[in-house]
């Protein structure tokens, strides 16, 4: 999401080694994803760039010509931005350090683009810059986000009685969580809307936005608004150093564990003095380079190593549409519009998966280590 989106929470957090080419069997479950400069790991790492390669149908030549086709509409938005960038201005120091002229010819010729979205055909007008990570010199580091559904009213009501806030000017932006549920600014006409689980209110918070489903029949987008620049406490971590017995660390089992107890919810989530405000909008969330998230495209990077305005190509897992991995892969423009604190160094993404259950689900699927390249005109 925006660059300035920080989350409130990560729900867990373990470290994962990787010591052989072979990633099937890597039991792993990191912390939940981050909206920007904290969105952090959060799903189990699998087998990725040993899997065979699999060409969807829907990455025929159609895919990326037709004018309404996701990836279109994607290498339009980067075009965009790299419009008003200077030209020889060089990005990414740390990494590919490569101009934003380059960025742009890239760019243009695939959205002339009229082969197979694969390497084999990419390679005859691009150079295709292998992209290494801190986990392996041969793939990707890759996990998911997603934006969650929530049911809110646009009144307060019994049921409804949790407040989602707007950002409030001055110094009543820096209120810590704790002081705004004691209702500092309850008095301030600033909510944007009610809900009635304060913890899955803490999951749009951690994902940077939601989509609400109001009692009136509407239908409308949280999207990140700011944040009160607090730094963030793991409410996971919170609940692990209390030595609560939650069992599994996953979200519906941590929420339904936290519901029973409204005591502990209640201390857990003020643990964390971070605070997120959200706007309401219609259509998808933004990107920290101002366009909509595109589904399956868009991806947080360091802009360190990767610049914003790159296309790469990636071997991901095929999800079907529970978001269940079917046991095969597909290759994948993928384009570089967004931050996040946790996505930190060489070959870190974090892919915008959708909005509901299902993209949660196709969040973890597609995590794990990837090969990918970088997309680089060639000369001529």
């Amino acid at each position: 999401m925006q660059p300035r989106r920080l989350a409130t929470t990560i729900l867990m957090s373990v470290l994962i080694s990787v010591n052989a080419p072979s990633l099937a069997d890597v039991p792993i479950w990191e912390s939940w994803a981050q909206p920007q400069t904290q969105r952090g790991e959060f799903a189990p790492s699998r087998t990725g760039f040993m899997q065979p390669r699999i060409q969807l149908a829907t990455y025929s030549a159609p895919a990326i010509t037709h004018n309404n086709s996701p990836v279109q509409a994607g290498l339009r938005d980067l075009a965009n931005l790299l419009r008003n960038k200077k030209l020889w201005e060089r990005q990414a120091p740390l990494g590919v350090n490569i101009a934003n002229k380059t960025l742009q010819d890239t760019v243009a010729q695939l959205l002339y683009w009229q082969g197979d979205l694969s390497p084999n055909s990419l390679q005859q007008r691009f150079n295709l810059i292998p992209i290494a990570s801190q986990k392996h010199p041969q793939a990707g580091d890759f996990t998911g986000y997603y934006t969650p559904t929530l049911v809110g009213s646009r009144t307060r009501t019994a049921r409804f009685n949790v407040p989602v806030y707007r950002m409030p000017k001055g110094k009543s932006s820096q209120l810590s969580h704790a002081q705004i549920a004691q209702g500092a600014l309850a008095s301030k006409n600033l909510e944007v809307a009610w809900v009635d689980d304060p913890y899955l209110l803490y999951i749009a918070q951690v994902q940077g936005s939601a989509q609400i489903h109001f009692t009136d029949g509407t239908v409308s987008t949280l999207d990140y608004a700011g944040n009160n620049g607090k730094t963030f406490q793991s409410v996971s971590d919170y609940l692990k150093a209390k030595g609560y017995n939650v069992g599994r660390f996953t979200h519906d089992n941590i929420g339904r564990w936290l519901n029973e107890r409204p005591t502990i919810m209640r201390e857990a989530l003020l643990h964390n003095p971070r605070y997120i405000f959200f706007h309401e909008t219609k259509g998808l969330p933004k990107t920290a380079s101002g366009a909509s998230v595109v589904p399956w495209h868009t991806i947080a990077v360091d802009s360190r190593y990767i610049p914003h305005g790159s296309v790469l190509l990636a071997e991901l897992p095929r999800v079907n549409a529970q978001g269940q991995r079917t046991g095969e892969t597909e290759w994948r423009l993928l384009f570089a519009q967004d931050h996040g604190r946790a996505i930190q160094g060489n070959g870190r993404f974090d892919v915008y998966m959708g909005i509901g259950n299902h993209a949660e689900s196709a969040a973890y699927a597609i995590s794990g280590l990837h090969r990918t390249f970088l997309l680089v005109s060639k000369p001529g």
